[in-house]
Formats: C-alpha cells, structure tokens, sequence
C-alpha cells in the first residue's frame, strides 16, 4: 500500500469519529483499530468489526451509558456470540444483569460493557450457565465481574479458554490504559474552561476533580450534558446521590429555565451539545430544529431542548413524529412560555396507557 492510499484510510477514519459526541468511545475504537485494522462498518454512531478475536461481532457506540452493577461504570461496547439459550433461562439471566444481551431468533448473545474484557467475562457467564457450569444468579455474575476487576488492579491478567484477545485488553500494562491514566494524572481530562482540584473516586474510578474556574461543580448525566452548576462541592455530590436515577435515565433536563446564568451561558455554548454544533437545540411541534437553546423568538411556544444525542434517540424511535410529540407533551404540562422559576422537568419518553 502507498502512502497516499493510507493517508486516505486514516482521513475516512477521523471523518467517521468526527460526528461522535464521547470521547472515550472514538479513543477506545482508535485503541482495537490498532489490533484489528479499520472497521468493516463506521459510521457517526458506531464502529464494527466483524469474526475478531473470538466473537461474533464488536460494535464499538458513541455512547456512555451509566451502569450502577456491581458498580456505577459507563458501557459503550458490545460483543456477540452464537449461542442457544433455552428461553426458560431468558428471566433468570435477565436479572443477573441489564449487559446481557439475548437475541432467540438468531441464536445470539451479546453483553454491553464497558471492554472487551468485561464483555467476554459476562459472556463467558452465560456459557457456564448454559452448560450447567454455574447458577444464574446475580451474584455469581457480579463476583465474577468483580474478580476480573481485583486481577486488573493486582496487576495480573484475566482469561479463558475462547477469547483470543488479541489486542491485550485484559492486561494491566497494556499501553492504551497507561496513557489513559497518564492522562488523568496529568489533568487533561477537564472540559475547557475547568481546572482540577484534587482527584475524587466516581464510578470505581480515580478521575480529576474538575471544577469550572469560578470555583463551580457542575453535575452532568449519562450523556455527558450539563445538569447543574454548584459553588459548593459538598451540594454538588449531595445532588447527585439524590437524583442519581434521574441521571441515569433519559429524562430531559430543562436547562434553559435554571436561574443560574453561568449555566445558561455554558449551555447555550457547548462545543458539541447540538446536533449544529454549539449548545442544545430547540425543537417545535413539527419536529424540527429551529435554533439554539436559549435563542427564543418573540411570540414562539415555549421551547423544548434536547441534545444531539436525545434528539438522535427520539428520532431513531419515531423521527419526527417522536421529537413533535415530546414538544406537544413539553408545552402541555408547561404551557407559559415567559415563566420564570424553578424548571418543570417533563420526560422524552410518553407515559404508558394504563390498561
């Protein structure tokens, strides 16, 4: 291959991670490109590969989905093997886990994790349980996930009879986590326009505390999105152990109404927040976007704002009928749009009929 042709490869590459909206994800899928060559498939939500390293397939999402079990960690990446689970099992291996993934019709399991050696520690799981090797408990799969993790930490190296890995995942000196950690400590994690104060333990992690310079705490949820902004970090934590299920799930956070200005001014110039670049974006009842967030027109309905990730969700839901409908379901339940105060959170999702 000459060097023009591989120059074109790597400039595909970055034109494909150029739309993701976590990091993480485009730096873990730059990490197995290393192992595995280009993805078969790359797109602005997803890399794949298919038949390596002993699964089926690896898809690789720009996604950060937080997972509180055993303990609160991000997932992204998802791995598939052919296997026939009877369907009287299905339930029981529901509930060790929210990763395990179970497709009857082709025969496949898949697990969602946060790597690949986590995925094939979970899949490895239910093979046991398949073969009578293991009980379908909750904490059998969580001692197991728990025990990959004491080996990591000790640094010894987790593995078992089927997966290759071949890209080193599971081991402790494997460069892409040492440089990750070099990241950490060097601070480089901040969002522009935060500084680290100190490091702070969150989801089982040693991260930067990162504080914006004003001396704020800001609060995000599992999409990486602004939540709210504190100056003091003891109220900061105290939020988010209480709310942590809201955060966790795909409840619409009506920023643009908060009082605190420093929080409109970020939201409304967030680098990545909308689907235009910028912050987040309004939507009207046609489901289209129409601005920025905090960029109302005069006599306009009160605006409903979402991400570009919630946006892509909904409209991977329903297209625009589903943004239209979470708009009408906005206005409905906050119909003054000059209303100031306290903001009325309403969810994304439509409420299920009672039957």
């Amino acid at each position: 291959m000459n060097l023009r042709s591989f120059i074109n490869i790597i400039d595909e590459a970055e034109k494909g991670y150029a739309n993701w909206d976590h990091e993480y994800p485009v730096e873990y899928s730059k990490h197995l490109e290393k192992t595995f060559g280009a993805p078969d498939e790359l797109t602005d939500e997803q890399a794949v590969w298919h038949n390596k390293d002993g699964f089926k397939r690896i898809v690789n999402r720009d996604e950060y989905i937080l997972h509180g079990s055993p303990a609160p960690h991000y997932d992204f990446i998802y791995c598939y093997i052919d296997l026939e689970v009877p369907e009287d099992m299905s339930d029981e291996l529901a509930k060790c886990s929210g990763s395990i993934l179970i497709d009857h019709l082709k025969n496949e399991v898949g697990a969602r994790c946060g790597s690949l050696t986590a995925n094939a520690v979970t899949l490895n799981f239910v093979l046991d349980v398949v073969a009578g090797r293991a009980e379908p408990t909750k904490d059998e799969y969580e001692s197991r996930i728990l025990g990959q993790r004491k080996m990591f930490e000790k640094g010894e190296t987790y593995s078992n009879e089927w997966w290759e890995d071949q890209s080193k995942d599971a081991d402790p000196n494997n460069p892409f986590y040492k440089d990750m950690e070099e990241q950490v400590e060097e601070g480089t994690r901040c969002w522009k326009g935060y500084e680290r104060k100190g490091f702070k333990t969150m989801f089982g992690k040693r991260v930067p505390n990162c504080v914006k310079r004003e001396d704020r705490y800001i609060v995000v949820d599992k999409f990486n999105d602004p939540v709210k902004l504190f100056d003091d970090e003891q109220q900061a934590v105290e939020y988010f152990e209480q709310n942590y299920h809201l955060l966790d799930s795909c409840e619409h956070h009506d920023l643009e109404e908060s009082s605190h200005a420093g929080l409109r001014a970020w939201f409304g110039k967030g680098k990545k927040g909308g689907a235009g670049g910028g912050g987040w974006d309004r939507y009207n009842t046609k489901g289209e976007r129409i601005g920025k967030c905090g960029d109302r027109k005069p006599g306009e309905g009160k605006p409903k704002c979402l991400s570009k990730a919630r946006a892509a969700s909904l409209r991977a839901k329903g297209g625009k009928k589903a943004i239209a409908a979470a708009v009408r379901r906005k206005r409905s339940k906050d119909k003054n749009p000059e209303r100031k105060g306290k903001a009325i959170n309403v969810s994304n999702k439509p409420r299920k009929k009672k039957k």
